[in-house]
């Protein structure tokens, strides 16, 4: 049912993921933002907007429409020279479970690419029916599938039991502390070893400091997201910061962590 929100114009930014073992970029997510009358660029979460978009089918599928070309647009020379990078985004799970994403991607002639992409999908929204539809839909098109801001649904390992899923990304909520707090520490070894468990990929968001990045390191976290590397940038600049080899700067010299891992 439509509403009537309108959806802005919009822009796609794209944050570089790290292998924290090579300092590769072995991908990166794509961020929406939207420009305001102005021109400047903005959160879609702003004043809930989101919601409302994701709450109206005629507006979440245009959205999607927009997003899937502009990565389409941008990245698809990306896929094609280095093999092994893909694109996490985004989908709200109604989208999923509807079938609509089938016919955007059909349209958009990105079946080939599939394999490439990381659909994300929140905690909270992995825990319903609705979310586990969306989960097995997208797998079913060939994606692989990341359950996204875990840590913030207080969920347990038998909640995520017969989840089909490849990747677990950790909040930046339980990474900001993991240096001060023990007990944070602890959490984070917890959630290593759930993903040990579950035999998926871990990637901690929201890393803004080297002794942060090497912390996850010696913990297990396999990749990391955040400030400390780069933060979100245009399509262009992103492929040019590739090429000029932005992977070398985001090596680290062979050192000890700045905290005991078992701590």
């Amino acid at each position: 049912m439509s509403t009537g929100v309108k959806v802005p114009p919009l822009t796609v930014l794209y944050q570089p993921v790290v292998e924290l073992e090579s300092g590769r970029v072995v991908g990166a997510e794509a961020l929406t933002r939207f420009h305001d009358p102005g021109g400047a660029l903005y959160s879609p979460a702003r004043d809930g907007l989101i919601d409302r978009i994701e709450a109206d089918a005629t507006a979440s599928e245009h959205l999607m429409r927009e997003l899937l070309a502009q990565i389409a647009r941008d990245m698809i020379p990306l896929f094609d020279s280095r093999p092994h990078f893909y694109i996490g985004v985004n989908v709200p799970p109604s989208m999923l479970g509807s079938g609509v994403i089938k016919h955007i991607v059909q349209h958009l002639q990105l079946e080939p690419y599939l394999g490439r992409f990381l659909v994300e999908v929140t905690e909270r929204q992995a825990l319903t029916d609705l979310g586990r539809t969306a989960l097995a839909a997208s797998r079913a098109l060939g994606a692989r599938v990341a359950i996204d801001d875990f840590g913030t649904g207080q969920s347990g390992l038998h909640q995520l039991l017969g989840l089909e899923f490849d990747v677990l990304k950790i909040d930046r909520s339980q990474v900001q502390p993991i240096i001060a707090d023990k007990l944070a520490r602890r959490l984070l070894r917890g959630v290593v070893a759930l993903g040990g468990s579950l035999r998926v990929k871990l990637t901690a968001e929201g890393v803004e400091t080297r002794t942060q990045a090497m912390f996850l390191h010696a913990a297990g976290v396999d990749c990391g997201q955040g400030w400390y590397w780069s933060k979100a940038l245009l399509a262009d600049r992103f492929r040019l910061a590739l090429d000029a080899g932005f992977e070398e700067s985001v090596r680290w010299e062979d050192e000890p962590p700045p905290l005991s891992a078992g701590r």
